[in-house]
């Protein structure tokens, strides 16, 4: 091994906001820059919303890819841009970059599956596991990826969950005027981007069922679009659901952890999930959650003890689970602080960047 540090070089294909994507910036504060130099580079232009909090870190970060997204082009730019890094490392997160990684740079990849590998479109699932015998080392979020990778290739597999970190407070009653609530109104928070199988039609046919029950309450849904027109979307499919007056849909929000931190019960209506930070850090601020039972939600929220868990695409069981959290707020309370226990216990971000870092030196060594 090199007496230098080594060269590590983390790859994803953009670096907009959503889980994978924060876990870099937000890992990025635990790095071991001591034994590791790190690099970070991405192919997204239009996806930099986190490019300026990993620079103010001192971590130098390069697009590599063009107005065409992720292109054969754009993978031999990488490959010179790893071969002139230096790197002795490339860990790439999420499928195509993951694949782009294997088949453009002879540098050992170790891979990181964020979610439960049959959920990607047909043609990424191919490619995806048609290279994965080229990782040096695979790692899962959560038991549930894990299992939806037994069959792929891979010389080296754990499982390394996801971890949070939030070490300050939040101004909740600014968000409370923010929104105009009521006194009175309950505040139920959602934080996911509007993407498929992310329940966002679960969320509003569950905003009706509840409407039907009380009358008290809003539920805020935060995120991004992937495509231009999916926020409008939503909005209209509220407003022709006729739940419009109890479910807002922000966009996307850099300050999405005040309004969870505001929040009196958290939900998460998905239908795919690995392991999702948010709701990891939902859990880590005390709040507790509703969210339906799949991939990896399970192995934190175990029902009746951190949260409530219902089956997925069953609005009606999401609005039972909501309206019993309002209705006995003592009991949703202890359900939130034993999830933040467990969080504080089992999930910090700086466990999980330790445990990849010894991945790093596995390799290295091999």
């Amino acid at each position: 091994m090199s007496t230098q540090r080594p060269t590590v070089v983390v790859a994803i294909k953009g670096l907009g906001i959503g889980g994978a994507e924060k876990l870099i910036v937000e890992g990025a504060r635990f790095w071991n820059r001591d034994r590791f130099d790190y690099q970070v580079a991405y192919a997204l232009p239009w996806k930099d919303q986190l490019v300026e909090a990993l620079s103010d870190q001192g971590i130098p970060v390069t697009c590599f890819g063009s107005s065409r997204g992720l292109t054969p082009a754009s993978a031999v730019r990488f490959s010179k841009l790893v071969k002139h890094a230096g790197a002795e490392i490339v860990h790439a997160h999420l499928p195509s970059m993951g694949a782009v990684a294997r088949v453009s740079t002879r540098t050992p990849v170790i891979y990181t599956e964020h979610n439960i590998a049959s959920s990607y479109r047909k043609p990424v699932q191919l490619v995806n596991r048609l290279t994965y015998s080229r990782n040096a080392a695979t790692i899962a979020v959560s038991d549930a990826v894990f299992s939806s990778i037994d069959s792929y290739p891979s010389p080296s597999k754990r499982m390394i969950p996801n971890g949070v970190h939030i070490d300050r407070s939040f101004e909740t009653a600014a968000v409370r005027g923010e929104l105009g609530l009521r006194d009175d109104q309950h505040l139920i928070v959602h934080v996911g981007n509007i993407r498929p199988l992310k329940g966002h039609k679960t969320l509003i046919a569950a905003a009706k069922h509840l409407s039907q029950i009380r009358d008290d309450f809003q539920i805020v849904s935060i995120g991004g679009e992937k495509t231009e027109g999916d926020l409008a979307s939503v909005r209209e499919l509220a407003t022709a659901t006729g739940a419009d007056d109890y479910i807002r849909f922000l966009g996307r929000r850099d300050d999405a952890l005040a309004f969870t931190a505001a929040c009196e019960v958290y939900a998460n209506p998905a239908d795919v999930e690995g392991l999702p930070v948010t709701i990891l850090e939902a859990l880590a601020l005390g709040r507790p959650v509703v969210a339906t039972s799949v991939g990896g939600v399970p192995s934190i929220i175990s029902d009746g003890k951190t949260g409530i868990l219902v089956p997925p695409g069953d609005p009606e069981a999401i609005a039972t689970g909501l309206a019993w959290m309002l209705d006995h707020p003592r009991e949703a309370e202890q359900l939130g602080a034993t999830g933040k226990a467990l969080v504080n216990e089992r999930y910090g971000l700086e466990r999980m960047v330790r445990e990849t870092e010894a991945v790093y030196e596995e390799v290295l060594g091999g």
